[in-house]
């Protein structure tokens, strides 16, 4: 399997246990969506760049996502608006990025669709839309950011 589609794959089957668990959520019966908000402030050891990179890296997330469910009978199930932002460190060495933007679950003649919106670290900047009932990715981005990671590699090598 190719690397674009192999990142495809995984990234539908994230989406698919991100839009159960979205779907999932308890949502008020009619009227206004059931809304959430989580703050994070977390530092985890990053696996990924520490494997991209060659080094130990360390990342600390900070930011909010907003989860938004609904159950009035209309095509919009949930709706997720994030806006984080990400410090990679290794050693003295940092990069910053952002991962924004919105995911939401519709439901819609073929199925039940995950869009998910926005700007992707070291992925993609648009939308990239996934067939939950197939796991199809039926729409690609077209801004790749594959590039970035390079540029995060080299930042925290430097």
């Amino acid at each position: 399997m190719k690397g674009s589609a192999r990142r495809w794959a995984s990234l539908a089957s994230l989406a698919a246990v991100v839009a159960a668990v979205l779907v999932a959520v308890p949502s008020a019966w009619g009227g206004q969506p059931e809304m959430e908000r989580a703050d994070i402030d977390e530092v985890f050891f990053d696996e990924g760049l520490s494997e991209e990179c060659g080094v130990d890296v360390w990342g600390r997330v900070q930011g909010h996502i907003i989860s938004r469910s609904f159950d009035d009978g209309k095509r919009l199930v949930a709706l997720n608006t994030l806006n984080i932002a990400i410090t990679a460190t290794a050693g003295d060495n940092t990069y910053r990025f952002r991962d924004v933007g919105a995911d939401q679950v519709l439901v819609t003649e073929n199925g039940a669709i995950l869009s998910i919106i926005g700007q992707i670290p070291f992925d993609f900047n648009g939308v990239l839309k996934i067939n939950l009932d197939t796991e199809e990715v039926v729409h690609e981005p077209g801004a790749s950011k594959g590039y970035r990671l390079e540029e995060a590699c080299a930042a925290l090598t430097a």
